[in-house]
This record gives structure tokens, sequence and C-alpha cells, in this order.
């Protein structure tokens, strides 16, 4: 699951993860993951460079409730 507000930041990495032969890579705005996901496994988590602090807290809160086990990857600008 990529979530960024900046879609073209999502769809970069989304391209990334498949051609590294990950079947179903899923993009997502903040607020909307929980119901992109429905009831997918959650294998790892990377949150884009464009999210504020709090939206960052409020997604780390989030997938700590649905997968406290999922990778989560911060991604850091320029990346």
């Amino acid at each position: 699951m990529v979530i960024s507000s900046a879609l073209t930041e999502a769809d970069r990495l989304k391209e990334l993860i498949e051609f590294m032969d990950e079947p179903e890579v899923l993009t997502s705005m903040p607020g909307e993951w929980r119901e992109r996901l429905g009831d997918r496994r959650l294998g790892a988590v990377f949150i884009g460079s464009d999210l504020n602090d709090s939206e960052v807290r409020a997604v780390l809160v989030d997938v700590g409730g649905v997968d406290p086990n999922a990778p989560i990857v911060l991604l850091h600008e320029g990346v």
C-alpha cells in the first residue's frame, strides 16, 4: 500500500514495486487507504514524503490498528 497525496510519487513507487514481482500494489490518499484496502492483507505500507506530521501520525496509528506487524517505510523528500 502506497499512501500519498502526490499521485505521481505514488504511481512511480507502485510501478517499481510491481516491477519487483509484487502482484498487487494499491495507492491511496491518506484518509481513504482503509476503504481501498478492504479485506486484503496489508503487506507493507509506504508513506509519501508529502504528508505532514499529523497525517503521518494518523496513518501510523491506523496501520497499527489494522496490522501492528506491517512493515512501514517513511519516504523522504526527493526519493
